[in-house]
């Protein structure tokens, strides 16, 4: 076999995540699998695996390609470096994250609820693709300034924690994954679409965090 450019392979890598990109568009990541790819990018099965390993591999590139903006920890420090005061740092988190969410919905969001449907019926292979994406790194990163704003303030006896760590951790991470939950189905799938409520990402956020500077002992305003 005689031996193929790196731009050749560049550019038949390009137009298989352009087909598995189309193909997201049409099904959810959890229904989607390698013989969609194949029919939609026109190469063989054994063409495809010369490029990507599995179909894993396909969907974090097509996933990292989609979230562009998903590599936000720069904008956490940029927000945390700026903040003198704990409140105010979670406060600007929130905003932060409210924002990002109504921005990105359709995409990041979208995707996020529909990879936690492609991990409960397939948890093997959970670590291999969120090991991955950029935009888990960056939630991860955003929930671990938001517990280290928390400590730093409870360390200079600006908050006093009226439940515990653990159940406050638990309220914050669960939280958060019901909004962007309820979010995308209303807006992504049109569940909710008959209820006179309408969900708004940025009310939600600040609506979440009021309740935890309530649960830290202070509200928002105070330093």
């Amino acid at each position: 076999m005689p031996k193929v450019s790196h731009e050749y392979v560049q550019e038949k890598k390009k137009s298989i995540l352009e087909a598995a990109t189309t193909v997201c568009k049409v099904k959810p990541l959890y229904d989607i699998t390698m013989r969609d790819i194949i029919k939609a990018s026109g190469v063989s099965q054994g063409g495809i695996y010369r490029y990507y390993s599995d179909l894993d591999e396909i969907l974090i590139e097509v996933i990292n390609q989609v979230n562009v903006n998903a590599d936000y920890k720069h904008i956490i420090d940029e927000i945390t470096e700026t903040s003198n005061f704990p409140t105010k740092t979670i406060i600007k988190l929130f905003n932060f994250l409210g924002e990002y969410m109504k921005e990105n919905v359709s995409t990041v969001g979208k995707i996020q609820f529909e990879l936690t449907i492609l991990f409960a019926n397939n948890p093997d292979r959970e670590k291999k693709i969120l090991s991955n994406i950029y935009e888990n790194e960056s939630g991860q990163y955003f929930m671990q300034q938001i517990f280290h704003s928390i400590h730093n303030g409870i360390s200079s006896g600006c908050f006093q924690l009226e439940i515990s760590m653990e159940d406050l951790s638990t309220f914050i991470m669960t939280s958060i994954d019901g909004i962007v939950r309820d979010v995308v189905l209303q807006k992504c799938y049109g569940v909710f679409s008959n209820d006179q409520v309408q969900f708004d990402e940025i009310r939600l956020m600040n609506t979440l965090c009021k309740s935890v500077l309530l649960l830290l002992g202070t509200k928002e305003g105070e330093d």
